[in-house]
C-alpha cells in the first residue's frame, strides 16, 4: 500500500517537471520580445553625467510646429548611420550612432561608453524635466524639444551607474524632420552639442 502511494507520488512528480520543461521551452520559443536592457545596460541611456541635472539656461518653451514640418527637401524615411563624437571626458563618452526619420518625427541614437575602472554614473530626470532638458536647433534657430526619450520612457527620475566596459544605447524622439540639405544640432542634457548634422 505505501509503495503504491509512493510510485504514485514519483509519478506525479515526473509529470508536473516534464510539464514545467515543456512549458519553459515554449515560453522560450514563442515568448514575448525582451524590451528592456540587456544585462550590461545598468545606466539610463539618455542621461547625463553624475550629480544634478542642468536645465539649458534660458530655455524657450518648446517649438510648436507641426511634426514633420521643415524645410523644402523633404528626407526619405529610415535610418543614417554615423558616428559624431557629443562627449568625451577620456574615460567616458557619448556618441551620435544615427537618424531615422519616421511618421513626422526624427529618432536621434547614441551610445554611452565607459572605460572608467569605477563606472560612469548617470542621471535620468523627472519626465517633465527630461523633455525639456534637450533639444534640436534647426537652420532658422527655432529649438524643438523632444516628445520621448530612454530615460523618460524607461527611468525617469533616477541615478544609475553603467559598468566598465558596457555600452549603453539611448534615443530620443523629436517631433520635427528637418530639410534633407539644412544642417541641424543636437543638444543633449549637459553633455554637450553636435553641430552639422544632416538627414
Amino acid at each position: 500500500m505505501l509503495r503504491k502511494h509512493l510510485v504514485g507520488l514519483i509519478v506525479g512528480v515526473v509529470i508536473i517537471v516534464a510539464l514545467g520543461a515543456a512549458a519553459v521551452v515554449w515560453l522560450t520559443l514563442n515568448g514575448p520580445e525582451p524590451s528592456g536592457p540587456g544585462p550590461d545596460a545598468a545606466a539610463p541611456a539618455g542621461a547625463t553625467a553624475s550629480g544634478a541635472t542642468q536645465s539649458p539656461s534660458g530655455s524657450p518653451t518648446p517649438s510648436t510646429a507641426a511634426p514633420g514640418t521643415g524645410a523644402s527637401a523633404s528626407p526619405e524615411a529610415g535610418p543614417r548611420r554615423m558616428s559624431r563624437l557629443l562627449y568625451d571626458d577620456g574615460q567616458n563618452t557619448a556618441t551620435v550612432t544615427g537618424l531615422e526619420v519616421t511618421a513626422g518625427t526624427v529618432r536621434v541614437q547614441l551610445r554611452y561608453t565607459t572605460r572608467s575602472p569605477g563606472g560612469w554614473v548617470l542621471s535620468c530626470p523627472a519626465r517633465t524635466e527630461d523633455l525639456q532638458s534637450s533639444h534640436l536647433t534647426l537652420d532658422d534657430g527655432r529649438e524643438v524639444f523632444p516628445v520621448d526619450t530612454y530615460c523618460a520612457s524607461q527611468r525617469p527620475g533616477t541615478d544609475f551607474t553603467l559598468r566598465p566596459g558596457a555600452v549603453l544605447e539611448s534615443w530620443g524622439v523629436f517631433p520635427v524632420v528637418p530639410s534633407g540639405d539644412s544642417p541641424f544640432s543636437l543638444t543633449w542634457y549637459d553633455l554637450g552639442t553636435v553641430e552639422g548634422l544632416k538627414l
